[in-house]
């Protein structure tokens, strides 16, 4: 398999976890790591408005695609708010208008629900199921899993090649859950695999996007780490609910928060705004 890298900094790509419990947990090593550009926008007629470095690290016997600039954001907000403890909190202010701008403030940590994405999807080999780990992004976040099932991806392979990272692709069509999608996979990097969802095709999917072209994951870079990366999420931090369940606690959430803790005084600035996210699932 032809090996090529584009350097990508992200010091929380190393090896970012949701924890060190035993119990109920998905492990694996990750043998493979690729990185696709992401870009969606609001709708057809719309330009670009988020760009964003996605991962997807593949073992033997599950992968996952996440979000690493997002996750490390949010997860050092996390750890802030766990590591507050009683008798240091000696006042709190709380803004919702969100006129009390902290980002000067040393110290200030600050997640943006807008700013990338905050779920990660595992596909597990051995049994096809797909399980999507996500969180409500609140001052204190709200962790939801759940089992996505459905039927194997009816992919139509069509005429077409095209040439992408060096690859030469092949072409194939899917519609799914109300958008209709075109991928270009390499039967030269025999991996069942691809960014999001999507895999079922007989080789990696290095490039897919939706019709009315909102959304699309193209391969920017790939490595194989000469030491394997432990890949390693623990289940049982999240509460397990179903995809329509989710959807209705998409619609709590909001734009996101700055918190800023200094000498006692904790600081809290909501953003105002309703979260209006753009799906790539219709139905």
């Amino acid at each position: 398999m032809k090996q090529f890298l584009i350097a990508i900094s992200f010091c929380c790509l190393s090896s970012f976890t949701f924890g060190q419990k035993k119990d109920k947990e998905l492990s694996d090593d990750v043998n493979v790591r690729c990185y696709y550009l992401f870009s969606k926008k609001k709708d057809t007629n719309s330009p670009v408005f988020r760009r964003d470095t996605m991962a997807l690290d593949i073992g033997k016997q599950v992968s996952r695609f996440y979000d690493p600039a997002r996750l490390g954001r949010d997860s050092a907000l996390a750890d802030m708010m766990t590591s507050i403890r009683g008798p240091e909190l000696k006042s709190v202010s709380i803004f919702k208008d969100g006129k009390q701008d902290l980002s000067k403030m040393p110290g200030t940590k600050q997640s943006n629900t807008m700013e990338g994405e905050s779920y990660q999807i595992v596909k597990d080999k051995q049994t096809g199921l797909i399980t999507v780990f996500d969180y409500i992004n609140t001052i204190g976040a709200m962790k939801f899993q759940y089992e996505d099932q459905f039927p194997k991806l009816n992919w139509q392979l069509v005429e077409g090649t095209d040439t992408i990272a060096t690859y030469v692709c092949q072409k194939a069509v899917l519609k799914f859950r109300g958008r209709n999608y075109t991928a270009w996979f390499s039967p030269e990097i025999p991996i069942n695999d691809g960014p999001w969802k999507f895999a079922g095709l007989p080789g990696l999917i290095l490039k897919v996007e939706d019709a009315d072209q909102i959304f699309s994951f193209t391969l920017i870079g790939m490595t194989q780490p000469k030491t394997p990366i432990p890949m390693l999420i623990t289940k049982s931090d999240y509460l397990k609910c179903t995809r329509a369940e989710f959807a209705k606690q998409l619609e709590k959430q909001g734009l996101g928060a700055q918190i800023n803790f200094t000498n006692g005084a904790m600081i809290v600035n909501s953003f105002p705004g309703k979260y209006e996210p753009t799906l790539m699932e219709l139905e």
